[in-house]
Order: C-alpha cells, then sequence, then structure tokens
C-alpha cells in the first residue's frame, strides 16, 4: 500500500558547520513540485545548494537534482530515502549553507540522506487509505439495523438525509467493499 505526506516536514541538520534545511510535502503535479522548489530558492538566496527530488504518479514522473553538488552524491540520495520508504506524489527539498569545511562524497550522502529523512518523518507518512462514496437508500424501519452493521463494518455515514426515507452517503474503502456488498440494501449511485 503507497504512502503520502498527510502534512509539510521540516528538519535542520549540522555537520562541520555546514547547515541543511529539509522540506518535503504532498504534490499532486510536476508543476506543484517546481513552484515549490523556486519558492525555496527564492527564500534561501544565499545558500549554496538547494537540492531535490520529487515524483509524481498523475504526471508519472521523477525528477532529482544534486543542484552543484558533485554527483550522485545529493539528489540521488534523496530520491532513494523517499523511494524506500514507498512515499508517492512528494517534493523534498534540502537547502545546503556551506560551513567552510569539505564533507566527501560519504559524508555529502549522510547529511542529504538524514536531512531529507529527518523532513519525511516529521511530515508523517501514512498509509494511502482509497475509498469510494456510496449514496443509499432505505426506510426508517431499517434505518437502525443499517447503522449498525456500517458501524459494526467501520464503514464511515458522510451525510444523512431524512425526507420520506433515509439517504445516506458512505464512505467505503477498498478493504470494506466485499462487506458492503454483502449487504441488504439499495445502492442509489457511485459518487
Amino acid at each position: 500500500m503507497p504512502l503520502i505526506l498527510p502534512k509539510t516536514g521540516h528538519f535542520e541538520y549540522e555537520e562541520k558547520r555546514s547547515k541543511f534545511l529539509g522540506f518535503c510535502t504532498a504534490i499532486s503535479t510536476e508543476k506543484e513540485a517546481r513552484n515549490i522548489i523556486t519558492e525555496i530558492r527564492n527564500s534561501h538566496t544565499r545558500a549554496n545548494h538547494n537540492v531535490f527530488a520529487y515524483a509524481t504518479v498523475n504526471d508519472n514522473i521523477i525528477r532529482f537534482s544534486d543542484d552543484g553538488e558533485p554527483s550522485g552524491t545529493a539528489g540521488m540520495p534523496i530520491l532513494n530515502v523517499f523511494q524506500k520508504s514507498g512515499i508517492i506524489d512528494y517534493v523534498c527539498v534540502v537547502t545546503r549553507y556551506f560551513g567552510g569545511t569539505l564533507l566527501g562524497a560519504g559524508g555529502l550522502v549522510r547529511a542529504y540522506t538524514k536531512t531529507a529523512k529527518g523532513a519525511m518523518d516529521d511530515a508523517g507518512p501514512t498509509e494511502l487509505i482509497i475509498s469510494t462514496l456510496y449514496q443509499i437508500t432505505c426506510v426508517y424501519s431499517n434505518f437502525d439495523k443499517l447503522k449498525y452493521n456500517f458501524d459494526k463494518w467501520g464503514i464511515e455515514i458522510v451525510d444523512i438525509v431524512y425526507t420520506d426515507i433515509c439517504t445516506l452517503t458512505v464512505r467505503v474503502t477498498n478493504s470494506q467493499e466485499t462487506l458492503f456488498h454483502s449487504g441488504d440494501f439499495y445502492v442509489i449511485s457511485c459518487l
């Protein structure tokens, strides 16, 4: 099951006076990712590097950049952190302020990896749950039984409209589909 970032993550790390500022957030398009990268670059004009990695399912794109760091020491390590975690639809930018001491290839890989992982962890990755909204009608005499079964199955009732009949809107996850379709009720529509 893929993971998503429910909130923006931040992380700061210092290695031999070089400061690494990590930022990651969920995106849905490449354009969003590019706008965020530009915004961070504009916020950190004195930084030596603004390294990034991003991926979007909708655009079917994966990109990363070392932004002047030695090849393979910055963007790819950030990308690896997110690919190994199973997170989709994200952008991560790590801004580096050089502290005067060279870190070497191994030191750069460790610093960028640690900063990206710290930002990712701060964002609190969570499982992507795919669900469908259904509209259901029932007569009042069946409402209590229907509500009881939905509660028992863990199906969320999003809305109830009371007229001469009850019309419920429910959210059904993929894992609840079998239980849901075994119920004795009439589905008006799948929203």
